[in-house]
């Protein structure tokens, strides 16, 4: 009986660390490349390097840590050619839930896609671009809970760190104008409320294939 509870409270601290870590690289603060030395984050949460160490096998299996032998855990880089990998699976996975969502969209999704969209006019008006990105990440999160489809929250985060990496959204570079930018999904918004799941998916490919950072001739309608 003792080794069930012990067993089963080194897995819920487990999964807890697991969360910890997992939001730390999804919000930038560990970096590509940066180290994931066990006994520190083992100190910094007062537990012992067990469930931490657990913690970064999962992580390392979903590809968001990379182990090398003799050197320890590190938050995964990403070559181009991922990169390139990882927008054509955002393209897909968006394209998917846009189908999935359109004519089905929850008023309580509705609400948060449309306060999200608010907030990131607020946001460019302000000049806060990195509230703005978080918006704009939040937006396209919402919009794959909202397929109902529990795996694709899962895939999303996989590839949610490469996209922060490479700026993928809200690049703090782009020179246009952020309210543009925040207007492209209030665009993306109207077609989840339509009937036309063709439109739909093919409106989210367009979006996620050509990125915020690249607005072209198809602009208006994305």
């Amino acid at each position: 009986m003792t080794e069930t509870t012990t067993g089963l409270a080194r897995g819920l601290l487990s999964d807890q660390i697991y969360d910890l870590i997992k939001d730390r690289i999804k919000d930038s603060t560990l970096v590509p490349g940066q180290q994931l030395v066990e006994s520190q984050l083992a100190r910094e949460w007062k537990v012992s390097q067990a469930p931490v160490r657990d913690a970064l096998k999962r992580l390392a299996h979903e590809g968001l840590v990379t182990h090398e032998r003799n050197r320890g855990n590190f938050v995964a880089e990403y070559t181009e050619d991922e990169v390139h990998q990882a927008k054509v699976a955002r393209t897909a996975l968006e394209s998917l839930a846009g189908r999935l969502v359109c004519g089905n969209l929850s008023k309580e999704m509705r609400s948060r896609l449309d306060s999200a969209i608010e907030q990131m006019h607020a946001a460019a008006t302000e000049r806060n671009l990195s509230r703005f990105r978080e918006l704009d990440f939040a937006f396209h999160r919402t919009v794959i809970e909202a397929s109902g489809n529990p795996y694709l929250p899962r895939m999303w985060d996989i590839i949610e760190p490469s996209l922060r990496a490479t700026h993928a959204l809200g690049d703090p570079e782009f020179p246009g104008d952020w309210h543009e930018v925040a207007d492209w999904h209030w665009s993306l918004l109207q077609v989840l409320q339509g009937d036309d799941e063709a439109a739909a998916a093919d409106l989210f490919a367009r979006h996620a294939a050509g990125t915020l950072l690249e607005p072209d001739e198809d602009s208006q309608a994305r």
